[in-house]
């Protein structure tokens, strides 16, 4: 196929298949998942697998709406799952180092938080008049003189019984004491030294019935004193029952959950331990206060929809919750009211969705996530109590079942990263959804994308966009895609885009986003981001970098780079120059040499190295040496989309036919020649562009591109006009002879079967001149032989 100068025509990206519409008024239908068919027959998939391990990690680029997407789509999906349960932490009084979990069906926490509340000011104030009343006191006092009546009786006994025995008995506050009598009198310590053997003996024998009368006493005493407890306690319980039972009742027929029975149960006992111990009403008041009191760590009665919570920061503790401390006179103290739950809590029942990188950015967080679910069951741990760093003393929380999704947003880095080095990722994340990246210029995709926008901007409260606008946001999707058959995907660049656009219409009072407000959004945008591109011209301006948009140069040719800043990239043109010279066969390229060059960029050198010997030594050896230098750049050099340009540089300094510097040059070639699409080709032709405009447009200056790039063409308004106009040219070729051609104005020459070339082509003076290379090696030789055989 020819070489082929492309028309302005060819080069417009005029999206007729755009409705037929004024504006975006009249869309009607909205699209929320626009071009997420795939990825939305995964998701719920995933949704609907109810086994454990099926959880979702959802696949996409940076700025393709990944986030956006899984929670408006995992949001109307949840509608029809139901709320899960309220949960609360109450203190285990069989244990206060641990806390217990109660659930209650959904909006029923906050209520029976509230209705706890009031019964322990109940508690409180009924309590007070109960052991206030008369009736209590009456019996209370009973019960007290029938103890110390008994109490007083067993030791009478025990004093009458020790004295017969010839012992005085003594009660004091360690104990119970007794001394030997003698003449109703105590025997001192010196006098007892004087007492006869018979005497000592009679007070020795019945030193030890004393001691096992006092031994009976105290254990009299003691299920005396036990009875007592035990009568004061039924006392307590028939009074605090009587008195409160109104209370318990309505709390129980309100909540006649078994959680809660038990609980109410506990409670009980507990009333009646702590008031038949406690002696101060003030300390029992702030003892119901802080042991009855409810702490609800999931309150879903805002719900009507299973849960779904995007956790931005997952940190340890704001993903698993934490339990808090209070310092009291230089001691930490803690219990259940100071459990604070984590997002896990809070999605339990639901989903829960998190960013991957931001997931394994924080210490510890991705390993304690996959216990979770491995374990189905999440209870409160801090950190430093989890992984053994703490050795104080904390509270134990009782663990909460799981029944969770959990739903992971990250870039196919990430999930590569995770499947390769993690095994028990593809075991807990079994479901993958991918969001393509770009979509088919279809009929029905414009329509999808109009539709999308369309939604968006009603819902944001945004202009309406004409037809003309809604064309220019196409080229731009378009561009974004680098491709005029695809749309990006990058909807976050286009609602960008939109939203600037509406800035301007909005300045200039319209009614309407035009496609001049469009079209200054984007210029605007460039501007704030071309610094680097005006210190780059100014240096091509004052020929501190050189390159040379007319005449013709032997052995040198302008080739095309983009250089990315992150935000923007732009095209720069770079001169590339070949020498030749005789000596070892075979190309050195400078900057391999220098350790500039990647490996594709090797590999492309290599590859002109077998098209030029499988083209040009045939009958010949390539017994020449050749150098190529990318001129002026003192960078890393990757890539092969030079490779076109290169050997055009190299059949130039062999053939010494110059080639035009009006014209430069991409595209990577394989070894049979035929030239191979590259990236970046828009911003490559606008980067050439601009520096010719920069030194002065001639009319003869363009691009040769590959022919298979054509579609990769999204052009700014001024390019074309400018090719309109005939001041610039894009031509397209399949492979090096056309391209020779077009740059020598010379033709490129077919080989024969003798693997000749016609005279006068510029192939044949490549041969030609690889030829008297050889002859003039050879001759060299020669007569370096025969002086060696004369000595």
């Amino acid at each position: 196929m020819p070489l082929k100068k492309l028309k302005d025509e060819e080069l417009v990206v005029e999206n007729k298949l755009l409705p037929d519409i004024d504006s975006i008024e009249e869309i009607k239908e909205t699209q929320s998942f626009i071009g997420r068919k795939r990825a939305v027959r995964s998701l719920i998939f995933g949704l609907d697998m109810e086994k454990s391990g099926y959880n979702i990690f959802v696949v996409g680029l940076s700025g393709t709406g990944r986030k956006t997407f899984v929670k408006h789509f995992v949001s109307e999906y949840s509608q029809k799952k139901p709320v899960p349960s309220d949960v609360a932490y109450v203190m285990d009084f069989e244990d206060p180092q641990r806390a217990k979990v109660i659930f209650l069906p959904f909006g029923r926490g906050i209520d029976f938080k509230k209705d706890m509340e009031k019964l322990v000011e109940n508690l409180t104030e009924k309590i007070s008049k109960v052991f206030e009343g008369e009736d209590y006191k009456v019996r209370r006092k009973e019960i007290d003189e029938e103890f110390e009546a008994e109490q007083e009786r067993y030791t009478k006994e025990l004093i009458e019984k020790a004295q017969k025995l010839g012992y005085l008995i003594k009660l004091t506050a360690t104990g119970v004491n007794y001394y030997p009598l003698k003449d109703g009198k105590v025997i001192k310590e010196e006098e007892y030294i004087n007492l006869s053997d018979e005497e000592k003996k009679f007070y020795e024998e019945n030193e030890r019935k004393v001691q096992l009368l006092i031994d009976a006493a105290v254990e009299n005493v003691r299920k005396l004193e036990s009875v007592y407890k035990e009568r004061v306690r039924d006392l307590n319980r028939y009074a605090l029952l009587f008195a409160t039972e109104e209370f318990f009742s309505a709390i129980e027929n309100k909540y006649p959950y078994s959680d809660v029975k038990e609980y109410i149960h506990k409670i009980k006992e507990d009333i009646i331990d702590k008031v038949t111990s406690t002696k101060k009403l003030q300390e029992l008041e702030y003892y119901f206060r802080r042991a009855y009191s409810v702490n609800l760590i999931v309150d879903n009665s805002g719900l009507n929809t299973a849960p779904v919570v995007f956790e931005d920061t997952p940190t340890y503790h704001n993903l698993f919750g934490k339990i808090e401390y209070i310092e009291r006179e230089g001691m930490l103290y803690t219990d259940f009211t100071m459990i604070r739950p984590g997002s896990i809590h809070k999605a339990n029942g639901g989903y829960l969705i998190l960013d991957a990188r931001e997931l394994l950015v924080h210490p510890f967080v991705w390993d304690r996530l996959k216990k979770v679910l491995f374990s189905g069951q999440i209870e409160v741990e801090n950190i430093d109590t989890a992984y053994g760093y703490s050795t104080i003393a904390t509270l134990k929380t009782e663990p909460v079942p799981l029944r969770l999704k959990v739903i992971l947003v990250g870039t196919p880095e990430i999930y590569e990263l995770l499947y390769e080095y993690d095994p028990d990722f593809e075991k807990l994340f079994k479901i993958k959804v991918e969001l393509d990246w770009e979509l088919d210029t279809t009929v029905e995709n414009v329509k999808d994308l109009i539709s999308f926008i369309a939604d968006y901007t009603k819902e944001n409260e945004i202009l309406p966009a004409k037809k003309s606008a809604l064309n220019k946001v196409l080229w731009y999707s378009m561009r974004l895609s680098g491709d005029r058959t695809k749309l990006s995907m990058k909807l976050g660049s286009i609602i960008d885009l939109l939203e600037e656009a509406n800035f301007f219409a909005q300045k200039r009072n319209s009614k309407f986003i035009e496609y001049t407000d469009v079209h200054q959004a984007l210029t605007e945008r460039e501007e704030r981001l071309k610094l680097i591109v005006e210190k780059y011209d100014d240096m091509f301006r004052k020929e501190d970098l050189m390159i040379d948009v007319s005449g013709k140069v032997v052995g040198q040719v302008n080739g095309l780079t983009v250089v990315n800043f992150g935000d923007f990239e732009f095209g720069l043109p770079v001169r590339i120059t070949a020498k030749t010279y005789l000596g070892s066969s075979g190309i050195l390229d400078i900057q391999r040499e220098a350790d500039l060059s990647g490996q594709i960029h090797s590999k492309a050198v290599m590859i002109l190295t077998g098209y030029l010997g499988s083209k040009y030594a045939r009958k010949v050896p390539f017994s020449i040496g050749v150098s190529i230098s990318f001129e002026q750049v003192y960078g890393y050099v990757e890539g092969d989309s030079a490779s076109l340009a290169e050997v055009l540089a190299i059949i130039s300094a062999i053939s010494k036919i110059p080639l035009k510097q009006s014209i430069a040059v991409t595209g990577s070639i394989n070894q049979h020649g035929h030239i191979q699409p590259v990236g970046g080709v828009t911003e490559k032709v606008e980067g050439f562009y601009r520096i010719c405009k920069l030194k002065g447009l001639t009319g003869n200056q363009g691009v040769i591109i590959p022919r298979a790039n054509i579609r990769n063409l999204v052009l700014s308004d001024e390019i074309i006009e400018a090719i309109r106009a005939g001041q610039f040219h894009i031509w397209t070729a399949d492979d090096v002879d056309e391209a020779i051609e077009l740059m020598t104005d010379k033709p490129a020459g077919v080989m024969t079967k003798n693997y000749e070339y016609p005279r006068g082509t510029v192939n044949y003076h490549v041969v030609q001149a690889l030829k008297h290379s050889h002859d003039m090696a050879e001759g060299k030789a020669s007569k370096v032989r025969k002086k060696r055989e004369h000595k």
